[in-house]
């Protein structure tokens, strides 16, 4: 009689023990992996560029996001020079500005297999992208080509308010991993590809030197932080 009442009493007590061994683990796969917002800093073949994302979890391993960023848009065969205290990029025709406002998924992987301070995960991305083309020199004579003695090359900020809308589509693939245990701040870093379609062409250098490009595409290198929900 007193063995049964103590296996009656033993049984509750093991299962509240197991609940509160698995229900922390469940809650920190949860939260280290799921919703939040923060920004980014990305490395491309044009350079840097600034970012931010909202972020929403769909489960203990995946989540779905929005992400916008600005960065420039370049020819390969742009190369700046310094001449006289001042720099210039041969052929340049104009300045452009990438903004991409994608949708994105984001799929850990490995999760039974790795520590949580180590998250990797896989990510895709697609939505529209908007652009801005705006001209590196004051073409005065309207021949598309810088003379030194006629135009003047405009500052990347002065030139800004005489541009022109683009409209694109683009997309992106990615591998990352989060970093860190905190239960409020997060970090990351992530490698991938992107690509960008625009609907009209952007006349980056002068037209005898290379037609108008509708497509862009970088490897690209970004570092992520923020803060979780």
């Amino acid at each position: 009689m007193v063995h049964s009442v103590i296996i009656r009493r033993a049984i509750p007590l093991a299962c509240l023990s197991a609940l509160l061994h698995v229900h922390p683990a469940a809650f920190a796969q949860t939260t280290l992996f799921g919703s939040g917002a923060g920004g980014a800093v990305l490395l491309t073949n044009n350079g840097f560029g600034l970012g931010g994302y909202v972020r929403r979890s769909v489960g203990s391993r995946s989540t779905i996001l929005v992400e916008v960023s600005l960065g420039a848009g370049k020819d390969e065969r742009e190369l700046r020079f310094q001449q006289l205290g001042s720099s210039i990029v041969p052929y340049k025709r104009n300045f452009f500005l990438m903004v991409p406002v994608h949708a994105g998924y984001e799929r850990r992987v490995f999760a039974e297999r790795i520590v949580e301070n180590f998250r990797p995960y896989v990510q895709v991305g697609v939505g529209p992208t908007v652009g801005w083309e705006y001209p590196y020199f004051d073409d005065r004579n309207g021949n598309d080509v810088y003379d030194e003695d006629v135009d003047r090359r405009w500052g990347v900020f002065a030139a800004l308010p005489r541009g022109s809308l683009h409209v694109g589509i683009g997309g992106s693939i990615a591998v990352g991993a989060w970093f860190g245990t905190g239960s409020k701040v997060t970090q990351g870093v992530r490698f991938g590809y992107y690509a960008q379609h625009f609907f009209r062409g952007v006349q980056l250098l002068e037209p005898d030197i290379r037609r108008s490009q509708t497509v862009f595409h970088s490897p690209v290198i970004t570092i992520v932080f923020g803060r979780l929900f």
